[in-house]
Order: C-alpha cells, then sequence, then structure tokens
C-alpha cells in the first residue's frame, strides 16, 4: 500500500493564516500632524526580554510598529520630529496589539522684549534680530517646536539709569542685578526679557540667564550665544564635560560653534515645570511637567545624551 502525498496547495493555504498572523502581531503607533517629516519616539514598556526603557525608533512611515510590548513599570512615549514640541503620550500596553495616536501639537510661540540698554540703538537692534534669526535656525534644525511670536526690540538707551545699567555683574552673585534691570529699565510680565548691555560679568562677549524670564546680553556676543541663554531659561544646564557632548552642544559655557539639542535636552526643556515655557508662558496646559536633573537617567527621565539623531561627531544612541 503507497502512503498518499500530501497536497502541496493544501499545506500553503494552511499556513498562510498563520504567517499573517505572525507578521500582524505588533504594536504600534500613528503620528499625525508631523507635516511628512522623519518621526522618532522613545519608548517605555515591556517585552519578552524585560522592562523596555527610552527605546528608540526613527521613521518616515506611519504608522510605525514597535515590537510586541505588555504593560511594564512605565508605560509611555515621547515623539519628536520638525517644527513641532516633544508629545508625550501614555501607552497603556495590553499585551495585545496595540495602536496609540502620536498627535503633533503645532509649535510654541512665544514672546519676547529686547531691550537695547548700551548703544548704538540701531546696531545694538540689528545685532538683536541676527541673533533671533541664528536662534530660530536652530531651534528649527534640532525640532524644539518652539518659535518667536513677536521679538519686540526697545530703546532703553535714553533712560537716565541705562549708564548704571549697561554694567551688568554676576546675575548669579548678585540677585538684585535683575531686579534693577526690571525696575530701571523694564519689564513685560508673562514675557521673556532680553537686555542688550555693554558687559556682563566684566566682558562683553558674556552674557547671563536669570533661568526665568530675565537675560543679560553683552555687546558683543555671538549671535549663537542667544540660543545658549535661552537654553537655561528652558531649565538646562551646561553641558561641559559629560559624556558625549562637546562646544557643539548649544549647552556647552564657552563655545562659537553651538547647534545642537539632544532628544534627552528637549524632554527636560518642555517638561521640567521650571522651564519658561510652563512657569512663565503657560504653553502647554494640562500636559504632564516632570522634574529631570542634567545627571538622571531613569524611567521618569531619558538620559541627557540620548539622541535619536546624530549631533556631528556623535550618533544616535
Amino acid at each position: 500500500m503507497s502512503s498518499a502525498r500530501p497536497d502541496l496547495r493544501s499545506t500553503l493555504l494552511l499556513l498562510l493564516p498563520f504567517a499573517a498572523l505572525a507578521t500582524g502581531c505588533a504594536d504600534r503607533l500613528t503620528p499625525s500632524g508631523a507635516s511628512g517629516s522623519e518621526v522618532g519616539v522613545l519608548l517605555d514598556g515591556r517585552d519578552s526580554a524585560g522592562e523596555v526603557n527610552d527605546r528608540g525608533f526613527v521613521s518616515s512611515a506611519s504608522p510605525i510598529d514597535v515590537g510586541n510590548l505588555s504593560a511594564g513599570a512605565s508605560n509611555e512615549v515621547v515623539g519628536f520630529t520638525t517644527l513641532h514640541p516633544p508629545r508625550y503620550v501614555a501607552t497603556p500596553w495590553t499585551g495585545g496589539n496595540d495602536n496609540f495616536p502620536v498627535d503633533f501639537k503645532p509649535r510654541i510661540a512665544v514672546p519676547v522684549t529686547v531691550w537695547i540698554v548700551h548703544g548704538p540703538f540701531d546696531a545694538q537692534r540689528q545685532h538683536a534680530v541676527e541673533a533671533c534669526i541664528r536662534t530660530s535656525a536652530i531651534w528649527n534644525a534640532e525640532r524644539m517646536g518652539v518659535a518667536f511670536s513677536t521679538f519686540e526690540v526697545r530703546d532703553a538707551t535714553g533712560d537716565p539709569d541705562a549708564p548704571a545699567r549697561s554694567t551688568f555683574p554676576n546675575g548669579d552673585t548678585n540677585p538684585q542685578a535683575w531686579v534693577d534691570l526690571q525696575n530701571d529699565i523694564g519689564f513685560t510680565a508673562g514675557r521673556l526679557n532680553i537686555y542688550w548691555v555693554n558687559t556682563v560679568n566684566g566682558l562683553t562677549t558674556n552674557g547671563w540667564s536669570n533661568f526665568g524670564a530675565q537675560i543679560a546680553m553683552g555687546h558683543n556676543t555671538g549671535d549663537e550665544l542667544l540660543s545658549h541663554e535661552i537654553g537655561h531659561a528652558f531649565s538646562l544646564t551646561h553641558s561641559d564635560g559629560a559624556a558625549t557632548f562637546d562646544a557643539t552642544n548649544v549647552m556647552w559655557s564657552a563655545s562659537n560653534s553651538r547647534q545642537f539639542l539632544t532628544e534627552g535636552q528637549l524632554f527636560r526643556a518642555h517638561l521640567n515645570p521650571s522651564s519658561i515655557l510652563n512657569a512663565v508662558y503657560a504653553a502647554r496646559p494640562g500636559e504632564l511637567t516632570r522634574n529631570c536633573n542634567f545627571g538622571d537617567a531613569t524611567a521618569s527621565c531619558p538620559a541627557s545624551n540620548r539622541r535619536l539623531w546624530a549631533d556631528g561627531a556623535f550618533p544616535a544612541n
């Protein structure tokens, strides 16, 4: 008696449903509002190997397949894309096929008032405008998701108190200096106030931030320095000496080549409650805030040097 040969076509028909099931068994994120730009995400959850913390995905596709996840100690996603602020999404993974939206919001528009304390006014107004343009270019390239709504420049050179306020001391050791600028030169509540003076802590090339709504800029500061000082207003601290940072990072203390911000820094700039985006502008109403220092690298805070895209000599990590 000869044994019956299996029908190959029947075997294929039996296998196909299992193949289809295997390829469809994945969790997904569906970005919206990214205007066709590449999207990066940092993801927390749990997979078959254990806890997942800040696993990165970068894709121009939608939806984005992120593997098979279940509920972990932390279940969340933070998305990044060009011209939009970072987007936090809670993702209660179920162990089944989940699909969570990552709906990017419009850029945060912030008004700024610039006070020209030390002239000549026309030259320093142009200096401020060029610094504004440079800062905007850095923000756009690094996915900050913030833009200036107005950049108002006021002439304070004729103020009788201007000569006394043109020499700005160390604002960390002399907090009264910030009060003097506010009282003697001016201050617009609900905005970042930038004072272009002559010297800051003894040099015309220095700038200083009070980590709040006031910045002092020296007469001869580089255009890229404004992005650094506003970085302090966004709660960011110096990156000097930390692993995988160099003078090309916006928060390096002494540099004329600042241009990069990591996704870890963007996270802090938007989510730290002390950032002026939250504390002054109230630009993220109802959204999550989280205290993250520079050295933190936890389930709540991605490492400051976490990168989804390369920054010059430093690759994505």
